[in-house]
């Protein structure tokens, strides 16, 4: 005599939940082992989330790549400290929320200085950088190698991930963008990839043309620059898209201006907008105007024009109608003409170094710091007054990074880290 067992009706609807939602975990994992991510969706997980904090936690200060300083920079400016760390340095360094320098080496080590210099930690991570590290939500920094790995090491300096990202370690060069998602965007060649804050791949995907410069936070994902000027938008899961284009090739990557605009350096000749709804792009000051050959990306102030070096030493600032004016001279003697041409200082015609300093920093207050490519350091003040730190503070200047209050951090190649702060008055 056969039974059939039967649910009491009241328990019918609690077994139905269980039965979805294993159904439902065992697509999630089909679907996470398919994106190469290991980590079951069933299991809680905590994330942190928000703006990377730090005086400058990414290559331009921030994700927009700004150049904006939140702290004040120091004026007038004086030697604090120097510390060279062995190994040199081909990418900027970077400053966590304490004020420490987070640099990655040309040799496979990242190292970590204190505010006074003196160094905290120094940690093997496989194979040099191409790109300047990044500081995550959760202060994770991660570095890039030219192995194409993610190696992500906790505030202490250790590992906590090494991640095979499955990129080309010579297309690495292209600076990663930490997201307000607590994870991190990175670009090699045509290939762009996000991984979260344990270094798991959560999306890939193909651009058309190769990455350059570095990825910038947009206010609907990730912009990605192409070597031509192309710009495109990746937000995941879906696929990059096309917004727009420069026109040429842009020097060191783009800025973003405000919620609309991207500005970049096209050929070093044209500063140029994109208008991100529309994909236009029209030029906002040329050398044409005279201004000569720009530095790039501009740094953009909080009055939103932007600011930028010239090659023959004018500081220069731009607004949105592509008015100029000019705001100090970063030379003791201004180099007129084009280099193209033939450059004149003094009715002298010059052999002209065009190699491209790096970009300025500005503060909330006006104050613009800059490092010239012969090695001048200085910065000047609203009303145009320029204090100098040092003639040639360096051989071969890097990079200028805010590093706290009234500080500043100006990087050399030779693996020279400089601490500005204010003289006394």
């Amino acid at each position: 005599m056969s039974s059939t067992w039967r649910l009491p009706p009241s328990q019918r609807p609690s077994v139905v939940l269980a039965l979805s939602a294993l159904a439902l975990g065992f697509w999630l994992r089909a679907s996470s082992r398919a994106q190469a991510d290991s980590v079951d969706p069933l299991l809680p997980k905590r994330v942190v989330a928000g703006a990377p904090h730090g005086a400058a936690p990414a290559e331009r200060v921030d994700g927009r790549r700004t150049g904006r300083a939140t702290s004040r920079l120091p004026f007038p400016p004086t030697e604090v400290w120097q510390r060279r760390v062995s190994g040199g340095l081909d990418v900027s360094p970077i400053v966590d929320a304490q004020g420490s320098i987070v640099a990655a080496l040309t040799s496979p080590h990242v190292a970590k200085l204190a505010q006074d210099g003196r160094e905290l930690w120094r940690t093997h991570v496989g194979a040099p950088a191409l790109a300047p590290p990044a500081i995550l939500s959760d202060g994770t920094i991660v570095v890039i190698t030219t192995a194409g790995q993610a190696a992500g090491l906790a505030p202490d300096g250790g590992v906590k991930f090494t991640s095979s990202l499955g990129l080309k370690g010579k297309d690495t060069d292209v600076a990663p963008l930490a997201t307000t998602e607590g994870g991190l965007v990175v670009a090699a060649g045509r290939s762009i990839v996000a991984i979260d804050a344990d270094g798991i791949v959560r999306a890939r995907a193909a651009l058309e043309e190769r990455a350059s410069a570095a990825l910038v936070a947009g206010p609907e994902g990730t912009l990605v620059t192409t070597e031509s000027g192309t710009v495109y938008l990746f937000r995941p899961p879906g696929a990059p898209r096309r917004v727009g284009a420069f026109g040429g090739a842009l020097r060191r990557g783009a800025v973003l201006a405000d919620a609309r605009t991207l500005l970049g350096v096209v050929e070093g000749k044209n500063l140029v907008a994109l208008d991100l709804p529309t994909g236009t792009a029209h030029v906002r000051s040329g050398a044409v105007s005279g201004s000569g050959y720009f530095d790039g990306p501009p740094a953009v102030a909080f009055s939103g024009r932007a600011v930028t070096g010239t090659y023959g030493g004018l500081l220069l600032e731009v607004d949105s109608s592509g008015a100029e004016r000019a705001l100090a001279t970063l030379e003791k003697q201004l180099i007129t003409g084009s280099p193209d041409a033939g450059a004149v200082a003094g009715g002298a015609l010059l052999a002209v170094d065009l190699r491209q300093s790096p970009p300025v920093v500005v503060d909330p207050d006006g104050r613009v710091a800059f490092a010239r490519v012969a090695g001048r350091v200085g910065v000047v003040a609203p009303d145009g007054a320029v204090a100098i730190v040092n003639e040639r503070l360096c051989g071969t200047p890097l990079a200028v990074q805010p590093a706290g209050e009234r500080r500043m951090l100006v990087a050399c190649r030779d693996g020279t880290l400089w601490m500005i702060g204010e003289a006394q008055k």
